[in-house]
């Protein structure tokens, strides 16, 4: 662990269900585990990290035990994510692999290896498929058959393939990342005409036909061509593309199942453009997708929370829609008591809740959810959010039309402007 709050932040970083799963781990392991185990609940109790804390309670054993601690979570975890984990189940057919191997079953190691081909073939696992195409090839040699040379021709044509593969996932990600810096660099929809990217690429997405063949390149080729249009300045082939983007996961199912947290930022990243283009009944649609499929673990349901909270709040400041923001504050608190989405998006999402209010002329609910973050002694990112709170609060205030609040509220903000924001303000 490079910082000492390493280990913090690998413990909040866990659900609920993988801290019930390591702690009854632990609990097996008996005396051994207790000492790690309390300095696991120790941590976990902890809202800030609290060394000082730490080392008054496990003296000078702290530092080891930590990293103990840090190694059996991580191991926990593995053994809790090959139950749920495809590729992480291949990982394991392929070290089972190897323990038979070692024990000269090469009959029973083809097996397992051929087991841990067909799922990874299921799942687009190139890298991992070269891996046991590696393997294969050395059963042949430690028990020769007849049709050896057969065997090895098919082996090598695989390999051919997988390589293929990956050459051509790896072209579409470096391509992906040089196109989205570049809409990050120039995010006001610059001219594509005068941009050199877009001649650079225009071969690669002019022609519609020439899709990539491997699934995750075709991914990657459907968001890169997005970002490609996004520079050009074509919305309508900007949401074409990245509707092909949620019909890969619908046709790749298993994937999606697999990596739905990723299949959620996708799906964010089109209401996002939805929003943008007012297209407010295919938002809908979307958001209708998710709810229809909810993710299982608690994990994914975090991801979906945090992301969609954000695009249903930016929908009723769009559209201006009021009928199901009642419902919409209420899901978004019972998701801020139940997720740990850390501080920055946390404030992020009420901040816009707030706004939100404010703008339907619900000042008291506009006042309660901006002092959420008008409260706070000290925050540190984003003073212009907080300022923009502040104001809203005293403004939601003097809308109630109660005297003593008002009074309250002017001494409040007054002290935090003179105190926390004056050095902020100073800078413009």
């Amino acid at each position: 662990m490079k910082s000492k709050a390493d280990l913090f932040h690998l413990i909040k970083a866990m659900s609920k269900s993988e801290k019930r799963y390591f702690t009854l781990d632990a609990q097996k392991t008996g005396k051994k585990g207790s000492k790690y185990l309390d300095l696991f609940q120790v941590i976990n109790a902890m809202n800030d990290y609290d060394e000082a804390k730490l080392k008054k309670k496990f003296a000078k054993s702290l530092p080891s035990d930590k990293a103990y601690l840090n190694e059996a979570i991580l191991s926990s975890m593995r053994d809790y994510r090959s139950s749920k984990s495809k590729v992480a189940q291949i990982k394991e057919m392929i070290l089972d692999s190897n323990y038979l191997y070692e024990r000269g079953l090469y009959d029973q190691c083809e097996e397992r290896l051929e087991d841990a081909k067909a799922l990874a073939i299921e799942m687009d696992e190139q890298l991992e498929l070269l891996e046991i195409n590696k393997k294969q090839r050395s059963l042949i040699w430690n028990g020769i058959k007849t049709d050896f040379k057969d065997q090895l021709e098919t082996l090598s044509k695989e390999n051919e393939r997988s390589l293929s593969f990956i050459k051509e996932e790896y072209e579409y990600l470096g391509i992906y990342e040089i196109l989205f810096s570049e809409v990050l660099r120039n995010p006001s929809k610059p001219d594509g005409r005068k941009n050199s990217l877009i001649r650079r690429f225009e071969d690669k997405f002019r022609d519609d036909s020439s899709y990539p063949e491997s699934p995750h390149a075709k991914r990657k080729y459907f968001q890169s061509a997005g970002l490609y249009y996004r520079l050009l300045g074509d919305l309508k082939m900007v949401y074409s593309y990245y509707n092909k983007v949620i019909d890969w996961w619908e046709e790749n199912s298993k994937l999606k199942s697999e990596e739905y947290f990723k299949y959620v930022i996708d799906i964010s990243n089109l209401l996002f453009f939805c929003l943008e283009m007012k297209k407010y009944d295919d938002f809908k649609k979307y958001i209708k997708l998710i709810e229809e499929n909810p993710p299982l673990n608690q994990h994914d349901q975090k991801v979906v929370f945090k992301r969609l909270s954000v695009c249903k709040v930016y929908y009723h400041l769009n559209s201006k829609e009021t009928e199901g923001t009642e419902d919409l504050i209420q899901e978004i608190e019972e998701g801020l008591n139940r997720y740990d989405i850390g501080l920055s998006n946390k404030f992020s999402l009420i901040g816009n809740v707030a706004f939100l209010l404010f703008i339907q002329k619900d000042y008291a609910g506009a006042r309660l959810w901006s002092n959420r973050i008008v409260k706070e002694k000290q925050l540190d990112f984003r003073k212009d959010v907080q300022i923009a709170m502040n104001i809203l609060f005293l403004i939601s205030t003097i809308e109630t039309d109660d005297l003593d609040a008002i009074d309250a509220a002017f001494r409040l903000i007054n002290r935090n402007f003179s105190q926390k924001y004056a050095p902020f303000i100073g800078t413009f």
